[in-house]
Protein backbone atom coordinates (compact mmCIF):
# COMPACT_ATOMS: atom_id res chain seq x y z
CA UNK A 1 0.00 0.00 0.00
CA UNK A 2 1.06 3.41 -0.93
CA UNK A 3 -0.17 6.95 -0.60
CA UNK A 4 1.21 10.38 -2.19
CA UNK A 5 4.29 7.63 -3.37
CA UNK A 6 5.49 6.59 0.21
CA UNK A 7 5.13 3.05 0.99
CA UNK A 8 3.38 1.82 4.41
CA UNK A 9 3.61 -1.96 3.41
CA UNK A 10 5.60 -2.53 6.25
CA UNK A 11 3.62 -1.10 8.96
CA UNK A 12 0.38 -2.44 9.89
CA UNK A 13 -1.24 0.21 12.02
CA UNK A 14 -0.36 3.12 9.33
CA UNK A 15 -2.07 0.23 6.53
CA UNK A 16 -5.17 0.63 8.65
CA UNK A 17 -4.96 4.44 9.46
CA UNK A 18 -4.81 4.58 5.74
CA UNK A 19 -7.63 2.50 4.91
CA UNK A 20 -9.73 3.88 7.12
CA UNK A 21 -9.19 7.59 5.78
CA UNK A 22 -9.87 6.58 3.01
CA UNK A 23 -13.17 4.66 3.50
CA UNK A 24 -16.04 6.72 2.88
CA UNK A 25 -18.16 5.50 5.20
CA UNK A 26 -16.05 6.33 8.25
CA UNK A 27 -16.92 10.11 9.05
CA UNK A 28 -14.70 10.21 11.71
CA UNK A 29 -11.68 8.59 12.64
CA UNK A 30 -9.91 8.86 15.81
CA UNK A 31 -5.93 7.96 16.04
CA UNK A 32 -4.51 7.45 19.39
CA UNK A 33 -0.45 6.76 19.87
CA UNK A 34 2.87 7.81 21.35
CA UNK A 35 5.03 10.78 19.58
CA UNK A 36 6.77 10.09 16.38
CA UNK A 37 4.64 6.98 15.33
CA UNK A 38 3.44 8.88 12.08
CA UNK A 39 0.02 10.26 13.04
CA UNK A 40 0.33 13.74 12.03
CA UNK A 41 2.03 12.16 8.61
CA UNK A 42 -0.40 9.61 7.41
CA UNK A 43 -3.02 12.07 7.84
CA UNK A 44 -1.50 14.72 6.00
CA UNK A 45 -0.71 12.60 3.20
CA UNK A 46 -3.59 10.42 2.93
CA UNK A 47 -5.65 13.74 3.03
CA UNK A 48 -3.24 15.02 0.16
CA UNK A 49 -4.15 11.97 -1.63
CA UNK A 50 -7.48 12.14 -1.65
CA UNK A 51 -7.70 15.97 -2.58
CA UNK A 52 -5.58 15.33 -5.38
CA UNK A 53 -8.04 12.57 -6.14
CA UNK A 54 -10.43 15.14 -5.98
CA UNK A 55 -12.88 13.26 -3.25
CA UNK A 56 -12.58 16.25 -1.24
CA UNK A 57 -12.11 19.98 -1.72
CA UNK A 58 -10.56 20.99 1.16
CA UNK A 59 -8.12 20.24 4.30
CA UNK A 60 -7.95 21.94 7.65
CA UNK A 61 -5.89 21.38 10.15
CA UNK A 62 -6.89 22.36 13.41
CA UNK A 63 -5.31 22.88 16.62
CA UNK A 64 -5.13 24.61 20.01
CA UNK A 65 -3.07 27.37 20.91
CA UNK A 66 -2.28 26.43 24.17
CA UNK A 67 1.66 26.63 24.40
CA UNK A 68 3.87 24.52 26.20
CA UNK A 69 5.67 25.91 29.26
CA UNK A 70 6.46 29.88 30.06
CA UNK A 71 3.51 32.19 27.98
CA UNK A 72 6.29 34.10 25.38
CA UNK A 73 3.61 36.96 25.29
CA UNK A 74 2.15 38.66 22.55
CA UNK A 75 3.20 37.86 19.40
CA UNK A 76 4.35 40.95 17.04
CA UNK A 77 3.44 41.27 13.12
CA UNK A 78 0.65 40.52 10.81
CA UNK A 79 -2.25 37.60 10.79
CA UNK A 80 -0.36 35.76 8.66
CA UNK A 81 2.90 36.28 10.87
CA UNK A 82 1.20 35.18 13.96
CA UNK A 83 0.20 32.45 12.56
CA UNK A 84 3.28 30.83 11.42
CA UNK A 85 4.01 29.10 14.70
CA UNK A 86 1.07 26.74 13.52
CA UNK A 87 2.20 26.10 10.33
CA UNK A 88 5.41 24.52 11.53
CA UNK A 89 4.28 21.26 12.97
CA UNK A 90 2.50 20.91 9.25
CA UNK A 91 5.40 22.02 7.11
CA UNK A 92 7.45 19.59 9.19
CA UNK A 93 5.07 16.88 8.35
CA UNK A 94 5.03 18.32 4.56
CA UNK A 95 8.50 17.79 4.39
CA UNK A 96 8.65 14.51 5.61
CA UNK A 97 6.25 13.95 3.01
CA UNK A 98 8.54 14.60 0.29
CA UNK A 99 11.73 13.43 1.63
CA UNK A 100 9.72 9.77 1.58
CA UNK A 101 8.01 9.90 -1.52
CA UNK A 102 9.20 8.06 -4.27
CA UNK A 103 7.75 11.48 -6.38
CA UNK A 104 9.08 13.66 -3.54
CA UNK A 105 11.64 15.34 -6.28
CA UNK A 106 8.14 16.58 -7.75
CA UNK A 107 6.90 17.89 -5.42
CA UNK A 108 6.59 21.49 -3.99
CA UNK A 109 6.22 22.16 -0.34
CA UNK A 110 4.60 25.58 -0.54
CA UNK A 111 1.86 23.78 -3.52
CA UNK A 112 1.09 21.21 -0.59
CA UNK A 113 0.95 23.96 1.79
CA UNK A 114 -1.32 25.83 -0.19
CA UNK A 115 -3.64 22.62 -0.19
CA UNK A 116 -4.31 22.96 3.89
CA UNK A 117 -5.67 25.43 5.68
CA UNK A 118 -4.12 26.09 9.64
CA UNK A 119 -6.79 27.05 11.80
CA UNK A 120 -6.59 27.71 15.14
CA UNK A 121 -9.26 26.14 17.21
CA UNK A 122 -9.91 29.63 18.96
CA UNK A 123 -10.47 30.92 15.34
CA UNK A 124 -13.51 28.02 14.29
CA UNK A 125 -16.60 29.66 15.83
CA UNK A 126 -18.46 30.22 12.78
CA UNK A 127 -16.83 28.50 10.22
CA UNK A 128 -19.02 25.22 8.51
CA UNK A 129 -16.44 22.54 7.01
CA UNK A 130 -17.75 21.72 3.21
CA UNK A 131 -16.86 18.45 1.65
CA UNK A 132 -13.43 18.78 4.05
CA UNK A 133 -10.63 16.86 5.47
CA UNK A 134 -10.78 18.10 8.97
CA UNK A 135 -7.87 17.02 10.92
CA UNK A 136 -7.07 18.08 14.39
CA UNK A 137 -4.19 17.54 15.83
CA UNK A 138 -3.18 17.31 19.77
CA UNK A 139 -6.63 16.30 20.57
CA UNK A 140 -5.29 15.38 23.88
CA UNK A 141 -5.08 19.16 25.01
CA UNK A 142 -9.04 19.55 23.99
CA UNK A 143 -12.05 19.69 26.60
CA UNK A 144 -15.56 18.26 25.66
CA UNK A 145 -16.80 21.63 24.24
CA UNK A 146 -13.84 22.37 21.93
CA UNK A 147 -14.42 18.89 20.33
CA UNK A 148 -17.66 19.11 20.06
CA UNK A 149 -17.52 22.67 18.73
CA UNK A 150 -15.27 20.86 15.99
CA UNK A 151 -17.53 18.01 15.39
CA UNK A 152 -20.69 20.33 14.58
CA UNK A 153 -18.31 22.70 11.98
CA UNK A 154 -18.41 19.56 9.79
CA UNK A 155 -20.87 18.69 6.92
CA UNK A 156 -21.83 14.99 5.99
CA UNK A 157 -19.64 15.03 2.87
CA UNK A 158 -16.85 15.81 5.35
CA UNK A 159 -13.96 13.32 7.22
CA UNK A 160 -12.68 14.36 10.65
CA UNK A 161 -9.64 12.70 11.60
CA UNK A 162 -8.35 13.35 14.98
CA UNK A 163 -5.23 12.70 16.52
CA UNK A 164 -3.59 12.53 19.79
CA UNK A 165 -1.79 10.44 22.31
CA UNK A 166 -2.75 9.88 25.97
CA UNK A 167 0.76 9.76 27.26
CA UNK A 168 0.98 13.50 25.90
CA UNK A 169 -1.07 15.34 28.32
CA UNK A 170 0.72 18.21 29.77
CA UNK A 171 -2.33 20.70 30.34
Amino acid sequence: MAILGISVKDNKEQQEFVRLIQEKNKPIIFCEGLAGTGKSFIALATALELREQKKYNHIYYIRDAIQVGHDIGHLPGTADEKMEPYWEPVMDSLEAIIHASENGKHMNINDLAAKIEVVPLAFIRGRSFTNSIVIVDEAESFDLTALKTVLTRVDRWSKVIILGSLNQIDD
